[in-house]
């Protein structure tokens, strides 16, 4: 009779160590083998970054390095950890650095240039033009019908997609710029 005590027993503390394991390994949170159910465009500081962002899991992870090399960052990778390290501690003072007067893409390799620049030329660019171009003729309909009603919201929308096609066209003139620096 003791021994199919023993057994039982054996068996019962081998089934609380087993679950317990599992629930354990069911709190620690991992990103391997998530599917990516998204994909978006990063803009830091006014300036698309050359990789994509993805939801994982209905949370937006950003690629660390363009991220980092956007804000200025240094990006030291030591094991499995990822310290990004900015300014802000130090005790100097640094101004901001106006995206349109210097040429963030500077330093950038080749392929990351190029895909910058397809990003820009083929995904961003053109549905904004489109879009702003439509915006266009419904004002104009607007306004010739004599209606005044939302015309000063499609106004400010409009001016919104200048200042977007504006900045994009300043951000691939920076690429090209770094494209041509890089051939010398």
């Amino acid at each position: 009779m003791k021994k199919w005590a023993y057994l039982l027993s054996g068996i019962v503390i081998g089934a609380v160590i087993s679950t317990s394991g599992s629930a354990l390994a069911a709190q620690v949170k991992s990103l391997i083998g998530k599917q990516v159910t998204g994909e978006y465009t990063v803009i830091v500081n006014s300036v698309t970054l050359a990789d994509k962002g993805a939801i994982i899991d209905s949370r937006a992870n950003i690629p660390v390095r363009a991220f980092a090399d956007a804000i200025g960052a240094e990006v030291k990778v030591t094991g499995k950890t990822i310290n990004v390290t900015t300014n802000a501690g130090s005790k100097e003072t640094t101004t901001p650095v106006d995206p349109n007067t210097v040429n963030i893409f500077i330093g950038k390799d080749k392929q990351s240039l190029e895909a910058s620049k397809k990003l820009l030329e083929d995904e961003m660019l053109p549905p904004i033009i489109k879009d702003r171009a439509a915006l266009a003729d419904e004002i104009d309909k607007l306004k010739k019908s004599g209606s005044t009603e939302g015309l000063k919201k499609k106004e400010d929308q409009l001016a919104s997609y200048d200042a977007q096609i504006e900045k994009f066209n300043n951000e691939l003139k920076q690429v090209e710029a770094a494209l041509k620096a890089l051939q010398k």
